[in-house]
C-alpha cells in the first residue's frame, strides 16, 4: 500500500510538472507571436482610438492608459458623455445611457474585475513576477478550429480562461465570470483581426463582446499621458 501511495504521489507531481511545462510552452509561443517580451516590456503608456459598433451605430471612443497606474475611456453618443476611469485603488464611471449622469465611484466588485486591465503590457508578459498563476486545461474545439485552454488566476484572484489558436498561438477567446450587483455572470470575448503595429507588436483590432463589437482605428504606443486624467473631477 505504501508503494502504491508513493507511486500516486510521484505520478501527481509529474502530471503537474508536465501541465506547467505545457502551459509555459504555449505562453512562450504566444508571446513570440505578438512581438516578443522585449518589445512589450517597453510599453509604458498607450492611446487607442476606435469605435463601439452596436445595433448599427458607431460610437467613437478613446482609451488612454499608463502601465499599472491608470486607465481612462472617453466616449460620446448623441450628446451623452461616457467616462470610465480605473486606478489600482479607485474607479469612477459616468454613463447617462445607464442612468449614471455624473462621474461616480464604482463598487469594490467592479474595481476588482477591472484592475487587472491596468497591465497594458499583456497579462502573460512576466506573469509569474506579477503574481499570477496558470493552469493548462487541455484542448477545446469551436467552429472547426482547435484551441489550447489555459486558466490564469491573477494576484487579485480574478480567473480567466484563455483559448489559444493551436496554429497561430494567438488568443481567440477569453472566458471569465464577473460579479455585477451581487450576481455572477459568465462573459466570453473574442479577439479578431490581429495587426502588427509600427512599434513591432501585434494586437487584435476587433473585440467581439456579443452584443457589441469594439473596433480599433489607431494605436499610439508610449504617448505622453497626464496622470491627472485618472482623477475624478
Amino acid at each position: 500500500m505504501k508503494k502504491i501511495f508513493l507511486s500516486m504521489m510521484v505520478f501527481g507531481a509529474t502530471a503537474f510538472t508536465l501541465s506547467a511545462q505545457t502551459a509555459d510552452e504555449i505562453i512562450e509561443k504566444y508571446i513570440t507571436a505578438i512581438g516578443g517580451a522585449d518589445k512589450w516590456t517597453k510599453v509604458q503608456s498607450i492611446k487607442v482610438e476606435g469605435q463601439v459598433e452596436v445595433q448599427g451605430l458607431a460610437i467613437p471612443y478613446t482609451m488612454q492608459g499608463l502601465q499599472l497606474k491608470g486607465m481612462r475611456v472617453d466616449a460620446e453618443f448623441q450628446g451623452n458623455i461616457i467616462i470610465d476611469i480605473v486606478t489600482p485603488t479607485n474607479g469612477w464611471s459616468q454613463n447617462p445611457l445607464a442612468g449614471k449622469n455624473t462621474l461616480s465611484p464604482i463598487t469594490e466588485e467592479e474595481l476588482k474585475s477591472k484592475v487587472d486591465d491596468l497591465d497594458i503590457q499583456d497579462a502573460f508578459i512576466e506573469y509569474q513576477t506579477k503574481g499570477s498563476a496558470v493552469e493548462f486545461l487541455g484542448k477545446d474545439e469551436e467552429d472547426g478550429n482547435e484551441y489550447f485552454k489555459i486558466k490564469m488566476t491573477s494576484k487579485n484572484n480574478n480567473e480567466k480562461t484563455y483559448f489559444f489558436d493551436t496554429k497561430t498561438y494567438l488568443i481567440y477567446k477569453i472566458e471569465s465570470v464577473v460579479k455585477q450587483q451581487g450576481q455572477e455572470m459568465k462573459t466570453a470575448v473574442k479577439y479578431l483581426d490581429y495587426q502588427l503595429i509600427d512599434f513591432g507588436i501585434k494586437m487584435p483590432f476587433k473585440t467581439d463582446q456579443g452584443m457589441m463589437m469594439m473596433v480599433i482605428k489607431k494605436v499610439t504606443i508610449n504617448p505622453v499621458v497626464d496622470e491627472s486624467i485618472f482623477i475624478a473631477k
